[in-house]
């Protein structure tokens, strides 16, 4: 890793830049292309996908392109994806390494440096009321691809507690990382504090607060608490959040399509929230609400989100 961004070394032994770009929902291909171009130029060494984000093949291109002009090697980049979700297949055992190998192929890489159970979520086959497998068993297939050198580091997304302490239990190597739904307005601290306790690095996703997923929802680049402390500080919204990620801790993954916002959101290093700002930011939205709930599977096997932690 080349770029001046500070890294947090994972139990696997490796080390991943604490911002990355989050990709969520950017699949225009000159979009992508534009937007990974944008980040690597501004300094990002940490590019987060998924196989059903659907823009691996895009990522690939741009930074096939990248790496060919020079400056950038791969190896200074940290690369993460997610292992399939396709409806009626999922993350059984047997689709563990077949996943794998297609999302290496539309990246056009030899190996990702993190991998991730995207969801424990059980999507049943078509007659399946219930697999004979378990998460066990893909954590399992997960820890073969360590073994053969397609993935450095392998990791946890959307577990709850109850989940993470299954795999633990288990786990030849244990997970590098969980990646979790985290902003001011849902903090998720208690999953949060648990995960550090027990060594546990954690990524939040939509530090934004997922802007725009539904009126009813209130927007943190909009909260008074965060315009005031940006005001402040003379930085934007975007800042403070991403800020306020860092001081928890936590790596973050800002997602941007704007070249001008992408480098902004890793300029962020040059100010520090004081405790009084970061308390109240922890305070800022009362009515904390998971953007990424998927009430839709909470009825399918290991839907996470049913129990507190």
């Amino acid at each position: 890793m080349s770029a001046n961004i500070p890294l947090v070394k994972m139990p696997s032994g490796h080390s991943i830049p604490v911002i990355g770009l989050g990709t969520f929902k950017t699949t225009d291909r000159e979009v992508v292309k534009t937007s990974i171009s944008a980040a690597l130029d501004a300094g990002y060494r940490h590019i987060d996908t998924a196989h059903i984000y659907q823009n691996e093949a895009d990522i690939g291109e741009a930074l096939k392109v990248k790496f060919a002009e020079g400056g950038i090697k791969r190896e200074d980049v940290f690369i993460t994806t997610k292992v399939v979700m396709l409806w009626g297949t999922e993350h059984h055992p047997m689709d563990v390494r077949p996943a794998c190998g297609e999302s290496l192929r539309k990246l056009q890489l030899s190996y990702v440096d993190l991998y991730y159970v995207h969801w424990p979520v059980h999507l049943l086959r078509q007659g399946e009321s219930r697999g004979p497998f378990t998460l066990e068993d893909t954590w399992r297939e997960m820890e073969k691809l360590v073994d053969a050198g397609l993935v450095r580091s392998i990791g946890i997304s959307n577990f709850n507690k109850a989940q993470i302490d299954r795999i633990m239990a288990i786990a030849r190597i244990k997970p590098a990382m969980l990646q979790i739904e985290s902003s001011v307005v849902f903090l998720n601290e208690k999953l949060i504090k648990y995960a550090q306790l027990i060594g546990l690095p954690v990524t939040a996703y939509a530090p934004f607060g997922s802007p725009g997923t539904s009126p009813d929802y209130a927007n943190p680049l909009e909260l008074p608490c965060v315009l005031d402390i940006a005001k402040a500080h003379g930085k934007s919204p975007a800042q403070v959040l991403v800020r306020h990620a860092l001081q928890r801790q936590l790596v973050v993954i800002p997602k941007s399509t704007s070249p001008k916002r992408i480098l902004e959101n890793i300029k962020v290093f040059d100010f520090e929230l004081s405790p009084v700002e970061m308390e109240a930011l922890n305070n800022a939205e009362p009515n904390q609400c998971r953007r990424f709930g998927l009430r839709a599977w909470s009825k399918l096997p290991e839907y996470p989100f049913d129990d507190e932690l």
